[in-house]
């Protein structure tokens, strides 16, 4: 047989108190229901993470895919053309890689990350005023 689930009373959520004792006798520690703009931020600061995670697994996965590799030395080319032809793919790689960190930098650390940085600093430096 059964149980039948427990029967939620309807109303605001009860605060949840737990008796911390100790040698310290820090008293009585009361954990409060998080509040609609605190679930909310942690909905979007985990969305924030997601997003962050995902440019970032993007972009090396693009960088590393489109990576060439340095021309091969042969005999006929003259050992002056050849640091020429390093050179310039010293160059094409430095502007490829640059304009992924451009890329990243756009996306991510003006967009996303002030905007998670100050909700967190909301979620976490915020007091509540206990009732009586």
């Amino acid at each position: 047989m059964v149980a039948a689930p427990p029967v939620v009373p309807p109303g605001p959520p009860q605060q949840v108190t737990i008796p911390v004792s100790g040698a310290a006798g820090i008293g009585k520690l009361t954990i409060t229901p998080p509040t609609f703009l605190e679930r909310w931020g942690v909905v979007f600061v985990s969305v924030g993470g997601l997003w962050m995670l995902g440019i970032c697994i993007t972009l090396l996965w693009y960088y590393l895919t489109h990576l060439s590799l340095p021309p091969a030395q042969t005999p006929t080319i003259k050992p002056e053309d050849y640091k020429a032809l390093l050179d310039l793919h010293k160059t094409a790689t430095d502007q490829f890689r640059d304009s992924l960190s451009f890329a990243f930098d756009l996306m991510v650390t003006k967009t996303v990350l002030p905007l998670l940085t100050l909700l967190l600093g909301y979620l976490f430096g915020s007091k509540k005023a206990n009732g009586p």
